[in-house]
């Protein structure tokens, strides 16, 4: 079970890094219309009652990609603060807009994260199906309001599992606007 919740992690740690490689200066579109002018983003939440803002600044610290392979699209998102802590989440088989849930069954894919960077040590709760047979969290839910080209919007709350030391972080009142980076 160790080993199961520790590739798990490591698999949302490559997500997360990979979502977070963004530079707001080229996105969006000309006119500022649609999901994406610059400064449009956001992504926002309490955990366990502190509130939670990614930062977005130039190096903005928020991201998203929508992606088609083989017939299977994919959603991802991410928000980060300048001081490495982090929240993701990546719907597989995503359909446009509507409600998806993690941590339900043991074979439902999606997956959501909340991180912290404590010096070199990133600490992870995760809510995800390999996390679901534990039964120490309840299911996440994100909504997806609204879907273009540019980017997506929406809701999200969850429970976090930590495997290492065995607690769990709520993260509630989740909002998120992202640009797509593809």
């Amino acid at each position: 079970m160790k080993t199961i919740k520790k590739l798990t992690f490591l698999f949302f740690m490559a997500l997360a890094i990979t979502a977070c490689s963004k530079d707001d200066d080229n996105n969006g579109d000309a006119d500022g219309g649609g999901q994406g002018g610059a400064g449009d983003e956001y992504f926002r939440a309490s955990v366990d009652g502190n509130a939670f803002a990614a930062d977005t600044d130039l190096a903005t610290l928020i991201g998203g990609s929508l992606v088609t392979n083989n017939g299977m699209t994919v959603l991802s998102a991410q928000g980060s603060t300048n001081s490495g802590d982090f929240i993701n989440f990546n719907i597989l088989n995503f359909n446009g807009p509507g409600t998806y849930v993690t941590a339900d069954d043991l074979t439902n894919p999606n997956g959501m994260m909340y991180g912290e960077l404590q010096g070199q040590t990133v600490n992870g709760w995760v809510s995800n199906g390999i996390i679901a047979i534990s039964g120490a969290i309840r299911p996440g839910e994100i909504t997806v309001t609204a879907q273009d080209d540019n980017g997506a919007e929406g809701t999200f709350s969850f429970e976090g599992y930590n495997g290492t030391d065995e607690t769990v972080k709520t993260i509630t009142n989740g909002e998120f606007k992202v640009v797509f980076d593809n």
